[in-house]
């Protein structure tokens, strides 16, 4: 069974690539990409990104390596955020 260009593109989404190199590998452009996650969407098909990816998208190298280092066995970036905030905060909190 051939898979349909927006289940491709679900899948991609589902599998943390980028917009950019979704419209690369399809040979169209991320306008398309889009539209074509709005159709998916409308059909009922799930698209779920990569998280993790997303909130590391602009840290240098060398923070996201310190920062996956220091997260405990299943725990995603995001947990390691809410993590470091709490800690700022909780701090912050205590010195008022």
């Amino acid at each position: 069974m051939t898979r349909t260009k927006y289940q491709i593109v679900v899948d991609m989404v589902r599998a943390g690539h980028s917009r950019r190199a979704i419209a690369e590998h399809l040979g169209t452009n991320v306008y398309n990409i889009h539209n074509c996650i709005k159709y998916a969407r409308s059909l009922g098909m799930t698209v779920q990104f990569d998280m993790d990816r997303v909130l590391l998208a602009t840290a240098p190298p060398h923070i996201e390596q310190w920062l996956r280092a220091q997260a405990p066995e299943g725990a995603t970036a995001g947990d390691m955020i809410l993590a470091i905030l709490n800690d700022a905060y909780s701090e912050e909190m205590e010195n008022e």
